[in-house]
């Protein structure tokens, strides 16, 4: 499998599987999703998610980890039990392997969290029989993440004596007021832990600061992400020369809480901030919010995918445009996600291969 320079962690969610499903299969090829398995909305049983992540994203390898910001209600059923099994620490081996056997483009993250070492070596047994890429995805997530095994210098080494490289190494810290602010510690850990590795194993370094408050926006506003400036600090700061850009395609882990019915707003990504257009007095109507993006300065217009299409046509009144906050969110994910795996080197809408049409929505 090979391991793109964009790594994206997307959850089952239908916004982000409609923003990545309407990508042109150029940019799809582009990129390396990192699916957290949840169940799918109701359904049943779990590897329905599979199902409908790999509509989204046909015949293309991925990556594959268990959602751990998942919540189970009071309403079970197969999936959520199965789910409960993956997600317990230590995790059910032979449900995981049982469910990634049917989808050769599942590529696992190894179930790390208070596993014995003899039992990760398990699963790398596991993965090369099955031809698979497997991901030490370290999760230094505050307050969710299991962090650094003590066992990991011992599994870094031997794999390094095997010269092996069918790995990758993902360092996510989940939501994060700023990115920059992770630098020092994925460069320590990259200097330290993984400094024999192979040079052509990709070490992603994977974070989001999407806002989770947009009170304070009023009007058009537009915030900054750093975590290209992230990628940039740590590659200076260590002697590995492919450190990976990673996100989290404009999305938040899972929360729960009862929280308002957001404000209408439209969304735009640019390469390095999002603009925000909504009213904080009240909900602006999506043609008004699209309107103020597509005459901003920061409106490209020309990328020729269908989530700028889509807020083109907003701001036009048409039928078939933005009229939910999901079908905004899944807008919104379809231009961060073409405008990272192109980053610094846009196609022209003509070399686009277009795989979407109105009747989809």
């Amino acid at each position: 499998m090979e391991v793109h320079e964009y790594l994206v962690t997307l959850g089952v969610r239908p916004a982000e599987l409609s923003g990545l499903k309407e990508l042109p299969g150029g940019t799809k090829d582009r990129i390396t999703p990192l699916l957290l398995l949840a169940p799918w909305l109701a359904t049943t049983p779990l590897s329905r998610a599979l199902d409908k992540f790999e509509e989204s994203f046909p015949s293309r390898p991925y990556f594959v980890d268990v959602d751990t910001y998942y919540r189970v209600n009071d309403k079970p059923n197969d999936a959520k039990l199965m789910w409960e099994r993956l997600a317990h620490k230590p995790a059910d081996l032979a449900e995981w392997w049982k469910l990634l056997a049917e989808y050769p483009n599942a590529n696992p993250c190894l179930l790390m969290a208070e596993q014995p070492i003899e039992r990760v070596r398990d699963q790398i047994t596991w993965a090369r029989e099955n031809n698979r890429t497997f991901c030490l995805r370290i999760n230094l997530a505050e307050g969710i993440g299991s962090g650094i095994p003590p066992w990991m210098p011992a599994l870094v080494d031997e794999l390094a004596r095997e010269g092996a490289s069918d790995y990758a190494v993902v360092f996510e810290f989940g939501w994060v007021l700023d990115p920059l602010l992770m630098a020092a510690v994925a460069s320590g850990y990259t200097n330290t832990f993984f400094a024999t590795i192979p040079q052509t194993i990709p070490v992603a370094i994977s974070c989001t600061s999407f806002p989770k408050d947009f009170t304070s926006y009023n009007g058009t506003d537009e915030v900054g992400f750093t975590n290209r400036d992230l990628i940039a600090q740590v590659q200076r700061s260590t002697n590995h020369p492919r450190i990976i850009y990673g996100d989290w395609g404009t999305t938040r882990p899972r929360s729960y809480g009862h929280a308002s019915q957001p404000k209408n707003r439209i969304d735009y990504p640019t390469d390095n901030s999002w603009i925000f257009a909504r009213d904080d007095d009240q909900s602006v109507d999506f043609q008004t919010a699209a309107a103020r993006i597509t005459n901003s300065d920061q409106w490209s217009g020309d990328l020729g995918i269908w989530g700028e299409q889509l807020i083109e046509g907003t701001a036009a009144g048409q039928a078939f445009a933005i009229d939910t906050m999901p079908k905004m969110y899944a807008s919104r994910i379809n231009i961060h996600l073409h405008r990272q795996a192109f980053y610094g080197h846009l196609p022209p809408p003509n070399a686009l291969d277009e795989e979407w049409n109105d009747e989809d929505l």
